[in-house]
């Protein structure tokens, strides 16, 4: 994608009123560190994210943010995410990325609240995209903002480092904005 497109994009979201929530300065930070950002991007994705003989360097991957380095563990998230998904009928669109990818992840996210948008506007309470909503949000909110911590101290375009910290924003607003919305229905955690 090109950095115009997602400017444009932002400018969209921004016409929405994605402004008024807690995590747009985040996002509009990445939107002028990638409007400045150097021809080197590829490379630096690579370098962080990619896989190379020692891994990558901030893997965007719960189970190496959560887990323990036993046999088995990173196979209990991915796991995790598996079972999420087989419930909610969710189908990543890549198969080369583990199920508990932020990338995946985020869109589980994307299609637990759209599942949820839907059921609502049909008159129906939406509660079981919400639960299943939690069930995913609450780990991301355990792992993510760690992640972006770590790729603002290694990313050395700055793009990167936005990104995550407008990630990690988004997570957590999500994680309050379910917990609301599952206190508000009266059958919700406290």
């Amino acid at each position: 994608m090109r950095t115009g497109e997602i400017g444009l994009g932002l400018v969209a979201l921004n016409e929405l009123g994605v402004g008024a929530f807690s995590f747009s300065g985040a996002l509009r930070s990445w939107g002028d560190a990638l409007s400045s950002a150097p021809d080197t991007m590829a490379t630096e994705y690579v370098r962080l994210f990619g896989s190379g003989i020692d891994g990558a360097v901030c893997p965007p991957i719960e189970s190496q943010h959560l887990g323990v380095n036993l046999v088995g563990d990173p196979a209990r998230h991915a796991g995790r995410i598996e079972d999420l998904m087989r419930r909610s009928g969710f189908t990543a669109r890549s198969d080369d990325r583990s199920p508990d990818h932020l990338i995946v992840e985020l869109e589980l996210a994307s299609a637990l609240c759209g599942a949820e948008a839907a059921e609502r506007a049909a008159g129906d309470t939406g509660r079981r995209w919400l639960e299943w909503q939690q069930e995913l949000v609450v780990v991301l909110a355990m792992w993510v903002p760690g992640f972006a911590r770590t790729v603002a101290e290694r990313d050395r375009s700055g793009v990167y480092a936005a990104l995550s910290d407008a990630t990690a924003a988004f997570v957590l607003h999500e994680h309050d904005l379910v917990r609301v919305l599952l206190q508000a229905s009266g059958e919700g955690p406290e």
